[in-house]
């Protein structure tokens, strides 16, 4: 690499880092300065094509800084550019829920500062010495507009810019300086591990030439290959050769997110400098009594940016390494919110470690990571296997009818002007259930965006807005604002509304529901995915990898690798139990069932989990055992059980006890637990693993037609039935006996899924 570097960052990201001050506060004020969206542009630059005879939109504009040998690379898009009666405007276009009338010329400085910063682009780049700024905030709801213009001269602008630029470059220079170290060390970089593990050399062989080739790749790697240090190391060393710029390592759970820690710990000590973030959950990271984000309920909330710079300056001089713990030691220290800092800090970092949901949930994504600069990310998916489901209920949303009824009861008599408008969405879904009464069902579904409704919601935000500025800590103010964020959620979800979606009314009981749902993730996971400069998407139980392609937003040009266990087969002993186990099936062979369980755990003595399809199935089957054979080393899992039980339910499984525990396929002990040698040596699992039958899952396997079962109930089912399994064998040392129970494992279909590996024999009962 060479020792100068040249940097990037947007207007807006310069802007933002210099200029913002004060402190968190999450308690209502007007959403509508930060409401992102394109409404707002694609009205006004259509209305501005027609007044003005010469009018760009989308105006691509970048200077490069050059100061001491530090190049800065700045870019942006002026919304529009205006040139009439000898005048040049740069009009920057916001969109707000806001009403206009509270709105002046100060109302967001740093508003302002994007055009003005603009402007001076454009003057150097066409030799002007006066430019127009023009701030035009556009009400999403009434479609009014209102224009503040402002004329500067280019001196003035020049001034401003390199103020903001020059203490820009006061972080700058640490990462500039930094980096050179960082390069060499990535160079010098040994793979931590005396040898390569069985296929690890070519899971990673595969992820650095992936890559290479700029593409994405879909690895099907068991446990014990060392999926993590063969995904992670080959991207580092991509890095060292000047492709990408970060390591995105993303994850669906806090296990999960724990061993990619680990791996970067093994990597700094073979002398890897590399600074990484773990951006953990705001809820349990909080370091306050409450989660109550203002300078009035937490220390750790006031004056939060106008430290945060000097704090961010100070820690990646000093530091790499940025995980859990040592965010909650840094945000003690400088008295600034744990949650935040890490946030923050994802800027500055090389490495993030994170959930799914900040990639690309619309809701929460972390746009300036992975929408103005995802093309510097090399993207790592692990336990890719429940993005398919966590992806549908990101890109989904639902309204609830008794919500709408709980806000009229608030603000009726209190607030005419909202009330008359919650009544209106009240009557307006009483309008759209009719559709149910018309055909008699409690259900139905449909391609239809109900745009009044839509267009009702966009009111209530509008109007909701003066009333939760004002009135917080009145009765019933927390239900209008759950309400608030649900309309919200409801309408940003219904602007991605496509072919792959579907709108449920569904009655239950007293309850009326209207659903967005998104049958078919691909086309939003693609976007993010495609934009990244490579993506590795990865997981011990990706059976088969055409399901998932199809439905994480791969294509044909995706890349595909499929590796055996590196374990010996033979360590892991499998049989089967050809019973009916369908659902109309289940309840008449219980009795045989506990006796199979009873036998199979008595041949060999260890700790064993016995995995049902259902809770309910569970509670049933648990109830017969126990009248039969004893309670005595059982244990059963509750249905909603808190961390502290879940951990003395897996405390149970030590080396002294003999202990059988009866839980569920899909539940929390299928997937992210580690009880390696003899603390689980077996497994019994049940049925395969199909998901409940459910409105969604008959839309699911309606739309994708000859494939439809099978990417509704098969192969979901299958997935979880391979992570329970995969709780048996978890190092190379390991021995242990898996028992699957149910006779459509005999089906060629299912065969096909299970690891070719297996050798499988026949159970009998004595």
């Amino acid at each position: 690499m060479s020792d100068k570097l040249l940097f990037k960052e947007s207007v807006r990201g310069i802007i933002e880092y210099v200029l913002k001050n004060g402190s968190l506060d999450d308690r209502f004020v007007s959403r509508g300065r930060a409401v992102e969206g394109t409404i707002a542009h694609s009205i006004l630059q259509k209305d501005n094509e027609t007044i003005y005879e010469d009018y760009e939109k989308e105006v691509a504009l970048k200077h490069k800084f050059i100061i001491n040998d530090i190049n800065l690379l700045v870019d942006g898009r002026a919304d529009g550019i205006i040139k009439e009666n000898k005048k040049v405007i740069i009009e920057e276009i916001k969109s707000t829920y806001k009403d206009l009338s509270c709105i002046d010329s100060d109302y967001n400085m740093l508003h302002w500062a994007q055009g003005k910063f603009y402007g001076y682009i454009y003057c150097l780049d066409n030799n002007l010495q006066t430019i127009d700024i023009r701030l035009s905030y556009f009400n999403i709801n009434t479609s009014e507009v209102r224009s503040f213009d402002k004329t500067y001269n280019f001196g003035e602008l020049k001034e401003f810019v390199y103020f903001l630029v020059n203490k820009y470059l006061e972080v700058i220079t640490v990462k500039e300086k930094f980096n050179k170290i960082k390069y060499k060390s990535i160079k010098d970089l040994k793979f931590p591990f005396e040898s390569y593990r069985k296929g690890q050399r070519e899971l990673a062989v595969n992820c650095f030439n992936s890559i290479k080739q700029q593409g994405i790749l879909f690895a099907q790697a068991p446990t014990g290959i060392g999926k993590t240090i063969s995904t992670i190391f080959p991207s580092l060393k991509s890095i060292g050769e000047g492709r990408g710029q970060k390591i995105i390592y993303l994850t669906a759970k806090t296990i999960t997110r724990t061993v990619a820690e680990e791996a970067y710990l093994k990597l700094y000590k073979e002398g890897l400098e590399f600074k990484v973030v773990t951006i953990t959950a705001k809820e349990k990271i909080c370091l306050n009594d409450e989660v109550k984000c203002n300078p009035d309920d937490c220390i750790y909330a006031k004056d939060y940016f106008t430290k945060i710079n000097d704090v961010i300056i100070s820690l990646i001089k000093e530091n790499n390494k940025f995980f859990g713990k040592d965010i909650i030691e840094y945000a003690k220290r400088y008295k600034v919110c744990p949650f935040e800092l890490s946030l923050d800090l994802s800027d500055w970092c090389d490495g993030i470690i994170c959930d799914y949901n900040y990639a690309f949930d619309p809701r929460v994504k972390l746009k300036r990571i992975f929408e103005e600069r995802n093309e510097e990310n090399i993207l790592l998916i692990d336990e890719a296997h429940n993005l398919v489901n966590r992806a549908r209920d990101m890109y989904s949303c639902q309204l609830e009818k008794s919500k709408v009824m709980t806000v009229n009861k608030v603000i009726k008599g209190k607030v005419p002007n909202l009330y008359k408008i919650s009544n209106a969405i009240n009557k307006e879904m009483i309008l759209i259930r009719r559709e149910l009464e018309e055909v008699n069902k409690d259900f139905l579904y449909h391609n239809v965006v109900y745009k009044d409704l839509i267009k009702l919601l966009r009111t209530f935000i509008n109007k909701a807005e003066s009333y939760l500025i004002k009135s917080k800590g009145t009765l019933g103010y927390d239900d209008v604002l759950d309400f608030y964020y649900s309309a919200r959620s409801f309408i940003a979800v219904s602007e991605l509304y496509n072919k792959e979606y579907t709108t449920i009314l569904k009655q239950e009981k007293n309850e009326f529901i209207i659903k967005i749902f998104c049958i078919n993730p691909s086309l939003n996971l693609k976007q993010t995915l495609k934009s990244a400069y490579s993506s590795v998407i990865f997981s011990a139980t990706l059976s088969p990898i055409k399901y998932y392609v199809d439905l994480i937003g791969g294509d044909e040009n995706s890349f595909r690798v499929k590796f055996d266990s590196p374990f010996n087969r033979e360590n892991l002993l499998t049989y089967l139990y050809s019973l009916d186990m369908r659902y109309v099936n289940r309840e008449r062979n219980i009795d045989i069932l506990c006796k199979i369980i009873n036998q199979f755990i008595n041949e060999v003595q260890g700790n064993y989990m016995v995995f049902l399809p259902s809770f309910d199935y569970l509670a049933k089957v648990y109830k017969r055992y126990v009248d039969i054979y004893g309670k005595d080393g059982t244990i059963v899992q509750g249905e909603s059980l808190s961390e502290a039980q879940k951990e003395e339910y897996l405390a149970q499984f030590s080396l002294e006890n003999k202990v059988v525990g009866f839980t569920v396929v899909g539940g929390m002990f299928s997937e992210g637990v580690d009880l390696p040698g003899d603390k689980l040596i077996g497994a019994i699992i049940v049925g395969v693993g199909f998901p409940k039958v459910s409105i969604e899952n008959n839309i699911i396997q309606e739309y994708f037609d000859t494939n439809g079962f099978d990417y509704s109930y098969t192969y979901p089912g299958i997935n979880k039935v391979l992570q329970s399994v995969g709780r048996v064998i978890r190092t190379e040392t390991d021995k242990g006996r898996v028992l699957l129970i149910d006779n459509r494992y005999n089906n060629p279909k299912y065969r096909f899924i299970l690891p070719s590996d297996w050798i499988i024999e026949d159970y009998k009962l004595k």
